[in-house]
């Protein structure tokens, strides 16, 4: 019997680095943190920002 595990699949680095890259080039080259946190949301949730 041969088992199989899919573990880095389902890992947090690999669903972390699939978001990272669907990011759009102008949230990943925010300046600063605070810029990065509000272009994410607007990414995110479009003009219903919290």
């Amino acid at each position: 019997m041969q088992c199989v595990k899919n573990i880095g699949k389902y890992s947090f680095l690999h669903g972390t680095v699939e978001m990272w890259n669907s990011l759009n080039d102008e949230v990943v080259a925010a300046r600063n943190v605070h810029s990065f946190k509000e272009k994410l949301n607007k990414w995110r949730y479009g003009d219903r920002t919290l």
